[in-house]
């Protein structure tokens, strides 16, 4: 069913994910209502990987799913345009098959990351807050989609990516075959590893530093006493006195 529909789209289709950690059924109201206003109103087909059989009003072009094979989706030859969340391994997986990109960021990396993509020339930013707009999004989709440098953008990057000596797998025999030879590689061992586990969650550190903050309150605490109990005195001692003058 899946197949049939990508292979359908003729003119091409978009894939909508915000990955696992975003739910699109949990956005507000506003922020879903543009997003479906703004994909019925593009003339290609649309894949939305949603979390619920329910939408209050799904477009015809649109298909809902649940789980999608990403890395499938993405390599297939009628995508046109990527809308993700901006997650690192969702960043990777559109660079990798020469997918552009348009970035709804929401928390953490995916900021940073948005940036570096629009930077890059292979993503557009869509900004949420105070909400999202439909016509933001929708013109960040066409202008992704039509304009061909964006395209041109993402391929160079998957070239400068796989510009390598060595692909993955033959790097990881590699360093295998020269860990064998040297016995281990001793040298390269992180010291760390040796380290007792108090020192490597820093837990001496952070007991100094609650013993220095305790011992410092407490030395505050009775200076404010002592100078507390002086002036006690010194108002007393006036008092009496005032009251043998009268």
């Amino acid at each position: 069913d899946l197949a049939k529909f990508l292979d359908g789209a003729k003119d091409g289709f978009i894939y909508f994910s915000l990955g696992t950690n975003v739910k699109s059924k949990e956005l507000n109201e506003q922020t879903l209502t543009s997003i479906i206003e703004s994909l019925e109103e593009m003339p290609y087909k649309v894949l939305w990987k949603f979390e619920s059989d329910e939408l209050s009003r799904k477009p015809d072009n649109v298909k809902l799913i649940k789980w999608a094979p990403q890395q499938d989706i993405l390599a297939h030859p009628n995508i046109k345009l990527f809308v993700t969340q901006g997650g690192l391994q969702s960043m990777e997986e559109a660079i990798y098959n020469e997918v552009p990109l348009v970035v709804i960021p929401f928390f953490g990396d995916q900021i940073k990351n948005s940036k570096l993509m629009t930077a890059k020339g292979i993503a557009k930013v869509v900004e949420r807050k105070p909400f999202l707009k439909k016509t933001d999004l929708k013109n960040a989709m066409l202008e992704v989609i039509n304009d061909s440098s964006y395209k041109k953008s993402v391929k160079r990057l998957k070239e400068l990516a796989l510009d390598t000596p060595m692909t993955g797998l033959e790097k990881a025999v590699w360093w295998t075959e020269y860990v064998i030879r040297n016995k281990g590689a001793k040298h390269l061992k992180n010291p760390a590893v040796d380290i007792p586990l108090y020192q490597y969650y820093l837990i001496d550190v952070i007991s100094f530093l609650i013993f220095i903050t305790v011992l410092a309150l407490s030395v505050i605490i009775l200076l404010l006493k002592i100078v507390f109990k002086t002036l006690r005195r010194f108002l007393g001692k006036n008092y009496l006195d005032n009251k043998k003058l009268q």
